[in-house]
């Protein structure tokens, strides 16, 4: 009974080392793999009957694989900023499908090379979608509620954002009103704001001189299509506001009310309706930014000439998607051609209770089993996990001289193993011949 069970003791060390060959062979064939983990062979024994002190049953080996999806790879620097890699713990989320719906599942990897489709969504060179929740453009996420739940994310869709246009949201003018006018005299700003759609239009601010000491009162026109011969204006705020100066020459009030708190900003609002734009746009409310009350700067009024340090604002016009960025918080930014930026997406890492347990796809993708416990969604460097590295892939984990040395290890066993056959065979013929 001993020489049959040893005779398939040899068989099963065969087997066992032919799946290290495999494993071993696989690990060098995908040694250049982005984000690929190399797969280990663990031995143990097989008992078919517990030792006696006279009797030994052989029972054999069996090879189990082992892959450990979250071991850190090195990270290796590239030219696209949609190449990404997690330094650290965790794993981006993909789907297979580019709309997921309730029977596709969503799947984990670290392999992070994703590039833009023909619709202008980021996969991957296996096929896989990249997941991510929306934001505002402050960066929030928009389901806040329920972004544990793998259904709050979407795929990361740059189409969506391929022009932008912002509306003009705050004003600075900064300048110097001349002390020793005439009573009277005007002097005028101009500063281009934009609407919803990214119209421009002439915001002018007209300052006129008051008998009152120290006072201007100053009133807006907005210009409509400026610079053609269809240009058309209108009044705006209502009725003249009123700017009272310290006698130093800092500001003290505006508008109509009671003079401002020394060091506090400056400001007030203009209100700009989609009658007044004369389009089929979005109210815009203005915030102006005349400086600071009790200090010499924003809007003063010294001796010398009428002149403007500062005339900014925040809008912009339609500009087309020429790139994005990746913070190592997830946060994706959509750039655009007049140097402004926007948040859409924030990308989530995921990470299971035993990484281990995970089920292999194809593409260096893992999914969950009743093992490995469910993904918990988690901001990068929140929670434990890692951050992302924007820019970068992560090299496989195979160390190809490991696997030769490995490699010649499992030849020798494989040889060894065979020649248990060989002399049990030689046994079972010298029973045989006991019968001749």
């Amino acid at each position: 009974m001993s020489v049959t069970g040893g005779l398939f003791a040899g068989v099963a060390a065969i087997a066992s080392q032919a799946t290290a060959f495999g494993i071993i062979s696989d690990n060098i064939a995908n040694s250049q793999t982005v984000g690929y983990k190399e797969t280990q062979a663990r031995f143990q024994t097989l008992v078919t009957r517990s030792p006696t002190a006279t009797a030994f049953t052989p029972g054999g080996v069996q090879s189990k694989p082992l892959t450990d999806p979250s071991r850190q790879g090195l990270l290796q620097g590239t030219s696209s900023t949609t190449d990404i890699a997690v330094d650290g713990n965790g794993f981006f989320v993909i789907n297979g499908a580019a709309e997921p719906g309730s029977d596709d599942e969503y799947l984990l990897t670290r392999a992070g090379a994703f590039n833009t489709d023909e619709n202008g969504r980021l996969i991957n060179t296996a096929g896989y979608y990249l997941q991510g929740w929306r934001t505002d453009v402050s960066g929030n996420i928009v389901n806040q509620n329920t972004r544990d739940l793998l259904t709050s994310l979407e795929t990361v869709d740059l189409s969506q954002f391929g022009q932008i246009a912002n509306a003009t949201d705050e004003v600075t003018i900064n300048g110097n009103l001349p002390a020793d006018t005439a009573t009277s005299s005007t002097v005028v700003t101009n500063i281009t704001i934009y609407d919803s759609q990214g119209f421009d239009y002439l915001l002018r601010t007209t300052w006129t001189k008051s008998a009152a000491a120290n006072t201007w009162t100053y009133d807006f026109t907005l210009i409509r299509n400026p610079g053609s011969t269809g240009a058309t204006s209108m009044s705006l705020g209502g009725a003249a506001r009123t700017m009272v100066f310290n006698p130093d020459g800092s500001l003290r009030a505006i508008g109509a009310g009671a003079a401002g708190t020394t060091n506090a900003s400056a400001t007030e609002t203009l209100t700009v309706s989609s009658g007044e734009f004369s389009r089929s746009v979005a109210l815009n409310t203005i915030t102006l930014n005349w400086g600071t009350f009790g200090q010499p700067t924003g809007m003063s009024q010294f001796n010398g000439d009428f002149e403007t340090s500062l005339l900014n604002q925040d809008g912009s016009g339609p500009s087309a998607l020429t790139g994005v960025s990746i913070s190592d918080e997830g946060l994706v930014a959509a750039n655009f051609a007049n140097g402004q930026s926007r948040n859409i997406y924030r990308l989530p890492l995921g990470t299971v209770p035993a990484a281990t347990e995970l089920s292999s796809a194809n593409g260096n993708a893992y999914g969950v089993t009743s093992t490995s416990g469910d993904i918990v969604l988690s901001i990068p460097t929140n929670g434990g996990t890692g951050r992302i590295q924007s820019g970068a892939l992560e090299n496989s984990t195979t160390d190809i001289a490991t696997e030769f040395t490995d490699l010649i290890i499992t030849q020798r066993a494989y040889s060894a193993a065979t020649r248990i056959i060989t002399t049990g065979d030689e046994l079972l013929d010298e029973i045989i011949r006991i019968k001749r």
